[in-house]
């Protein structure tokens, strides 16, 4: 078999082809199978795996590996195509089979200034539209200009319209239309849902870190979860919210039947602050013991994902109980 048409296999006994200059992930997607992926471009390391046989090629920098991991045979599966036929330890996430990632026009219900730098905007899509996701799940809107970022969801499934919210970014194309030309019922376009963020095991204790708007996919998945039937909670469910400025805490959820232990964590210090003051991820070790029958989503900041990642793996998390979902700034 040649470069152009290699053959891949997983641990699980899947398998599937791997054509032309496509990478291992853009292959995998589209033979149907879902393998862990946030960023695609090898900054956040989520869609790392470990290489067991034959040989690849790296056709992009896998730039959140370390020298020990590639020594020890991991890859970044969205930064290499095979050159041989392979097997790889990665695992196909049937709960997002049949969720169909779709290019759809929305137009902007509302949008509200919450802070000097977040936005909430809610898109409604038209009244056929069958857009399907699973909450922590984010989409491209694709805005003027044919300009495109994605966005974590910050509403859940059930909801009718999509809500969104969004960081300015100094200098940034699309904070410049959020923050100042952006009108109600304009209309832009939206691509997803993508990625792999979602809850795998409601049979542990939950915690969540979310950094700035990284808490958008928290509250959408704690928001189905509080209106999941039949659904009884018998595990505490924490979450460490990180912001620099108190301004930006511009969320204060509320469920009907979840019992979440909802922390506040401001990175600097202020005179005024009554609440935790340090990063999210040292702040919640230090709320934590059992970490065998703990599972940790975090969502925001590629470094603080990095940083939380080192600290929990070396406290005693097993590293399969660990996911992400990093931002990954473009201007």
């Amino acid at each position: 078999m040649n470069k152009n048409k290699c053959r891949v296999t997983t641990t699980e006994g899947k398998e599937f082809v791997s054509e032309g200059s496509m990478s291992i992930l853009d292959s995998a997607l589209g033979a149907g199978f879902i393998f862990e992926y946030s960023c695609k471009n090898g900054q956040c390391g989520v869609c790392k795996t470990t290489l067991l046989d034959g040989d690849v090629e790296e056709i992009a920098p896998q730039q959140s590996l370390t020298k020990q991991e590639k020594q020890q045979g991991m890859i970044l599966s969205c930064c290499c195509e095979p050159v041989s036929d392979i097997l790889i330890d990665a695992e196909d996430l049937s709960a997002l089979h049949g969720i169909e990632i779709k290019t759809l026009p929305a137009r902007i219900s509302s949008i509200q200034q919450m802070s000097p730098d977040i936005v909430e905007v809610v898109l409604r899509l038209p009244p056929t539209a069958d857009f399907n996701f699973l909450e922590g799940q984010y989409l491209d809107v694709i805005g003027p200009n044919g300009v495109r970022r994605s966005y974590s969801i910050a509403s859940s499934s059930s909801q009718k319209e999509i809500t969104l919210l969004i960081k300015k970014v100094e200098g940034g194309v699309l904070s410049q239309y959020w923050f100042f030309d952006a009108r109600e019922n304009d209309l832009v376009r939206i691509e997803g849902p993508k990625g792999t963020f979602f809850i795998r095991d409601l049979g542990k204790s939950l915690l969540f870190l979310g950094t700035g708007t990284g808490i958008a996919p928290v509250i959408s998945m704690l928001q189905a979860l509080d209106e999941k039937e039949g659904f009884v909670q018998t595990h505490p469910i924490r979450v460490f919210w990180g912001n620099r400025f108190k301004e930006d805490f511009v969320l204060c959820p509320k469920f009907k039947r979840l019992d979440v232990d909802f922390v506040k964590v401001l990175s600097r210090q202020d005179d005024v602050w009554v609440f935790e003051t340090g990063y999210v991820q040292d702040v919640a070790l230090t709320k934590v013991s059992d970490l065998n029958n703990l599972q940790v989503y975090a969502c925001g900041s590629n470094e603080m994902i990095q940083s939380a990642k080192r600290k929990f793996f070396d406290s005693g998390l097993p590293e399969k109980n660990f996911f992400s979902d990093a931002f990954v700034q473009s201007l």
